[in-house]
């Protein structure tokens, strides 16, 4: 079984690390979330784990093979990077790009470059985008785009930094649902987010970054003790009328005699 480890795994910025070393095991179909304050380090470490330019202390594996070790076209078959800059030239067009990263990946015989990048389009709703210009899209339909293009690349670790920040809710649904997917199907994902309802409702472990890191269930560790902590707000948890675990705002409201009234969680910390 070939699992993502994580051992003394600490991005730096000069040689200063950004948080407490994180040491973890990652088995195929886990579905790592990973939140925390802006700054914080998310973006780094999903930087430190693709080698794309972010130092950091310890060692990351994949199959016992240390990342740092293999040559980029090895690393590219292993690893796909979605960064929350959705740069590509303007003149490509969406099949294009999303072709790019179908070829990066290792065709299993069952489907060519050709094959995974219409399907992931198609996953996502953008198939009536194949031939257009990327110089012609929204910010969203860009994002949507660069998740398209890591599904392509199929590679068993998928990292995204914050992919549905820019999403409309019905796209922000595609979107997730296409994720699980590949979790479900044995692709270890992390995904770095702020909404943390979405933690609790997709991740199947948390890693909640602040001056150290606590990674366990999504239950366990998004707990109000951690977010008051972390975030420095008060919160409660309860279940939903379906029986998901659910967060809430708990804050003083004047206009109600003093009362605490409960808010979405997302409502305030996405605002």
């Amino acid at each position: 079984m070939r699992t993502l480890e994580f051992d003394a795994v600490a991005p730096q910025r000069g040689t200063r690390s950004l948080f407490s070393p994180l040491s973890v095991s990652l088995a195929p179909g886990t579905f790592l979330g990973i939140v925390g304050p802006n700054g914080s380090g998310k973006s780094s470490l999903l930087s430190a784990v693709a080698r794309t330019g972010v130092r950091s202390t310890g060692s990351v594996r994949f199959g016992g093979r240390r990342i740092a070790t293999m040559r980029s076209r090895e690393r590219a078959s292993v690893i796909a990077l979605m960064t929350q800059d959705s740069y590509a030239p303007n003149e490509l067009r969406v099949l294009d790009i999303v072709r790019v990263g179908a070829l990066a990946g290792v065709t299993d015989g069952r489907q060519s470059a050709s094959d995974r990048s219409h399907l992931a389009l198609e996953r996502l709703g953008l198939h009536e985008l194949a031939s257009h210009s990327y110089s012609t899209l929204s910010g969203g339909q860009r994002q949507l785009v660069q998740v398209a293009r890591v599904l392509a690349q199929n590679a068993p670790v998928m990292l995204f930094d914050e992919p549905t920040s820019a999403l409309d809710l019905h796209h922000h649904l595609t979107v997730m649902h296409a994720l699980n997917e590949r979790a479900l199907a044995g692709h270890i994902l992390l995904m770095t987010m702020h909404d943390l309802s979405q933690a609790l409702r997709w991740s199947t472990l948390v890693a909640v970054i602040s001056d150290d890191v606590r990674v366990g269930a999504p239950g366990d560790v998004l707990t109000p003790e951690t977010i008051r902590r972390v975030y420095g707000v008060e919160t409660e948890s309860f279940l939903s009328p379906s029986g998901a675990p659910t967060l809430g705002l708990v804050r003083p409201d004047g206009s109600h005699g003093g009362k605490n009234v409960n808010l979405p969680l997302t409502s305030v910390l996405n605002s």
